[in-house]
């Protein structure tokens, strides 16, 4: 038997066995006869590419035989034309040079010299997505406008491109530090309480700023969510990698946490944020552990745990007597609170200011 031959009859039983499996479930309802002969009429097309052989076998819309007949359904070259010159009109709008990217582009896929240090790869790849799109996607983008989806597309590359330059740029900081760097780091004696916080979100962005500001821990209790636990998909959509880098402990109540950080960190003073009649504005209290580091997980004798509460109901009314003071941020609007993620930051700077750290170079 030829291997041609070989080819054929394979098809031939793949399509029979298969048609047989699928006579047996549509025979049923009003419409089976009209299906069955949708079918009959379709697997008398001999498939011409790999593409097409795969959807005779997992396609579960077998009614519109017109999707079989369609052949090559990639985008023409009067459509990739149209996609590239709405692009680059866009493109020339925010200041870059069109011709200049696609000509980096073209280098970067017909050379061995890489890709542009000036755009750098995701905005390389963003414009070559754009103007040459994968087949299964082709269908959905005919639908959408051009003009809007280059728009997109346009500011997309603005910005990829911006951040590549940034990343390259040595003098710039902004970006992620390296492994090393990271473990070699100081971290001051701040640890960040967080007392049945509700939101994910805001969690997750307390996380990022214990991070930027080197606290030595963050602890959760009873409904917070944690980096491994309930809620960590939302959390770490707004920690950005900083919930794993972060130490942190959860307890099941607040009542067992703050006992531990009597019993663990007894040298530790614990400092609650909430508006009271007993609250001091937070730039007149005296924070403690300043001249004093966290090194290698191991605490120093004296620090400042910062104690923050639910977004509505704040810190529990049983926890504050347990705490050795209280601080509030002044309003001077209608509102009386702040988001408990916008609040943390100013708070934990300005103990971050007191012990001097903006000092160092």
């Amino acid at each position: 038997m030829s291997p041609r031959f070989n080819t054929f009859f394979l098809l031939g039983a793949g399509r029979l066995i298969t048609c047989l499996s699928l006579v047996q479930n549509l025979l049923v309802g009003p419409r089976s006869l009209e299906r069955v002969t949708n079918i009959h009429r379709s697997f008398l097309l001999l498939p011409k590419t790999r593409s097409q052989l795969t959807f005779f076998a997992t396609s579960k819309d077998f009614s519109d035989s017109s999707k079989i007949n369609d052949g090559d359904r990639g985008m023409s070259k009067s459509e990739r034309a149209m996609r590239e010159s709405a692009l680059h009109r866009h493109l020339t709008n925010l200041g870059i040079d069109a011709e200049d990217l696609r000509n980096a582009v073209q280098k970067a896929a017909t050379t061995m010299s890489g890709n542009d240090p000036y755009y750098g790869k995701s905005a390389i790849k963003a414009y070559r997505t754009f103007i040459y799109p994968r087949t299964s996607k082709v269908d959905s983008i005919r639908g959408e406008d051009i003009d809007v989806a280059a728009s997109r597309c346009a500011r997309q590359i603005d910005f990829l491109a911006k951040r590549n330059r940034s990343h390259e740029a040595e003098w710039v900081r902004h970006h992620d530090q390296s492994d090393g760097a990271t473990k070699d780091r100081k971290l001051f004696p701040l640890v960040i309480l967080l007392d049945n916080v509700r939101s994910a979100f805001n969690v997750g962005s307390i996380f990022r700023t214990a991070d930027a500001c080197g606290c030595s821990m963050v602890i959760t209790t009873g409904i917070t969510p944690t980096p491994f636990g309930s809620g960590r998909e939302k959390l770490a959509k707004s920690a950005l990698q900083a919930d794993r880098v972060v130490p942190s402990k959860h307890f099941a109540t607040t009542r067992e946490a703050i006992q531990y950080l009597r019993d663990e960190r007894a040298g530790f003073c614990l400092i609650g944020m909430e508006t009271t009649e007993k609250s001091r504005c937070y730039t007149k209290e005296s924070y403690p552990g300043q001249g004093e580091f966290t090194v290698n997980g191991i605490f120093p004798d004296h620090g400042t745990v910062l104690i923050l509460g639910n977004e509505v109901t704040g810190v529990d009314t049983e926890i504050l007597p347990l705490l050795d003071k209280i601080v509030e941020i002044p309003m001077f609007g209608t509102k009386n609170s702040l988001n408990i993620a916008a609040c943390a930051p100013v708070v934990m700077y300005e103990i971050l200011r007191q012990w001097g750290a903006m000092n160092d170079d």
